[in-house]
């Protein structure tokens, strides 16, 4: 199952994603636990870092114990991710597309409604959405999407989301730092177990790897996470 664990600084965020960069994976890459990629979003003072574990309890060594030696970290808030649904990346989309972050704060009784709504809307060409979780920590329901500009997520938050009922809060964090570490073919293959049924169809042709699997992270800056600009 995927985790997020986000980290907040006692005083420095920049020293907490020095750490994550540097000593990360050398420390808790095993068979039972694989670092996936870290982010930091704008408007959040953590940094992410989505774990795929074999359960849950494996991640306690990382909680428990390593954190223990850092004392740059203040505290942390550990999110199991439920039902994480990815969508193929179209070939055609926009080539200054940045990846964002949209958290929506519900009531339980409108988790399945909010959630189905995220994975069959149609998004137009200039929005496409990367992932939909639950996460049920911080939040309710996390949106990962790429887009070209913060003004064409913000219009679709104000018409599309925020009118939707229950949708209590919803908040949109533009990701300014992604790093991956999982290779690049365990995480084609944790998306690929995860895509939707319209996204299992579509032909490989049409999809754009590249977008969330590239080696050069450096020349898609603006577009990291797992995927990339992200989770």
């Amino acid at each position: 199952m995927m985790l997020i664990v986000r980290m907040f600084p006692r005083m420095d965020i920049n020293k907490v994603w020095d750490y994550v960069e540097k000593d990360l994976v050398k420390s808790e890459a095993t068979k039972y636990v694989t670092p996936l990629y870290a982010t930091q979003t704008e408007g959040m003072m953590s940094v992410g870092v989505i774990f795929d574990v074999k359960d849950p309890d494996n991640i306690a060594h990382f909680l428990v114990d390593h954190l223990a030696n850092y004392d740059e970290v203040h505290h942390t808030k550990t999110v199991s991710l439920m039902k994480p649904t990815f969508f193929p990346i179209p070939k055609k989309r926009p080539h200054n597309a940045q990846r964002y972050v949209i958290r929506i704060y519900t009531h339980a009784r409108n988790y399945r409604q909010i959630y189905d709504y995220l994975v069959n809307y149609k998004y137009p060409f200039n929005l496409f959405p990367v992932y939909v979780t639950y996460s049920l920590g911080d939040e309710d329901i996390i949106l990962n999407i790429g887009s070209d500009s913060f003004e064409t997520v913000n219009t679709f938050v104000r018409e599309k989301l925020r009118s939707l009922e229950g949708a209590d809060t919803v908040t949109i964090h533009p990701v300014i730092k992604a790093k991956r570490f999982a290779s690049l073919e365990e995480l084609i293959k944790l998306q690929t177990q995860h895509l939707t049924e319209k996204g299992k169809k579509v032909p490989a042709s049409d999809q754009d790897k590249d977008f969330d699997w590239v080696e050069d992270f450096e020349f898609y800056a603006m577009l990291t996470g797992a995927f990339r600009r992200d989770l």
